[in-house]
């Protein structure tokens, strides 16, 4: 068995872990055929398995203000606390997610591009959306459906190219000022465009006053995590049922840890 593979095994055996969270990290919710057309698109019906294993598994599914908040104040967190995100805002997340997680009362975040409301599939710089993203009515509508809301930087571009704070303050203030402008919501919280950041990456989210960061480094936050570091774990078309179960339950943080060690080195020497 390669070593990947034993150590995900061997992990997903751990108890459940107190004072923290996990949370999982969705893009686009559609029915895709026998063959989804990206990684990142999950069918109605997978998507719909998950959320009742959840439910069934007594996870205690919760808004990422929640969790935040718990450990502003410094209450405990009890085991198997679970936060859902949504990255790039698709269309489709009003219209096959939202059904779903209503079913079980469960409160996801969206991290939205609003320079890119109504756009269709198809490839805006850096970014390929495969799903038609949402309309900043639509967005409005996932608010009245209690979802949260974060930024994802104006445009989706990759914020580690950027070389001066100019540009840098424009996709990431301008970002929240957006939400602010368009759908009168106070956006608190990010995520970096395609996982990636650096040094200078979170201190322009820092500075321009959101709370918190969400990476694509899969991990377990706890209130000593690094705000402006949350840990993810990616949910993918290819994960069936029981590699849906090993991500949950932490089965794959060691590939957040390495990754990690290897951003950290790379800061390191670009200083």
């Amino acid at each position: 068995m390669p070593k990947g593979r034993m150590l995900a095994a061997l992990m997903q055996f751990q108890p459940p872990r107190r004072n923290g969270f996990r949370m999982l990290a969705y893009h686009s919710v559609r029915p895709v055929g026998s063959i989804s057309p990206s990684p990142y698109v999950i069918d109605p019906q997978q998507f719909s398995r998950q959320m009742e294993w959840l439910a069934e598994k007594n996870y205690r599914v919760v808004s990422l203000s929640t969790v935040l908040e718990s450990f502003h104040t410094g209450s405990s967190l009890p085991p198997k606390t679970i936060v859902l995100s949504f990255d790039d805002g698709c269309r489709d997340n009003l219209t096959y997610a939202a059904p779903i997680v209503r079913r079980y009362g469960f409160t996801p975040i969206v991290f939205l591009c609003p320079d890119l409301f109504g756009q269709p599939e198809g490839k805006y710089h850096d970014f390929i959306t495969p799903s038609p993203l949402l309309t900043r009515d639509e967005a409005l509508e996932l608010i009245r459906a209690g979802w949260e809301i974060g930024g994802h930087t104006r445009r989706h571009p990759r914020l580690v190219k950027h070389r001066s704070d100019g540009e840098l303050d424009d996709e990431v203030g301008g970002c929240r000022v957006a939400i602010r402008s368009l759908l009168g919501y106070d956006a608190k919280t990010f995520a970096y465009p395609f996982g990636q950041f650096n040094t200078v990456v979170k201190q322009c989210v820092a500075r321009h006053g959101y709370e918190a960061a969400c990476t694509t480094l899969s991990g377990f936050n706890t209130a000593k995590t690094d705000r402006f570091e949350l840990r993810r774990l990616v949910i993918r078309a290819e994960d069936d049922l029981r590699a849906f179960h090993r991500k949950v339950q932490g089965a794959y943080d060691w590939r957040g840890y390495f990754k990690r060690r290897s951003s950290a080195k790379e800061n390191a020497a670009a200083s």
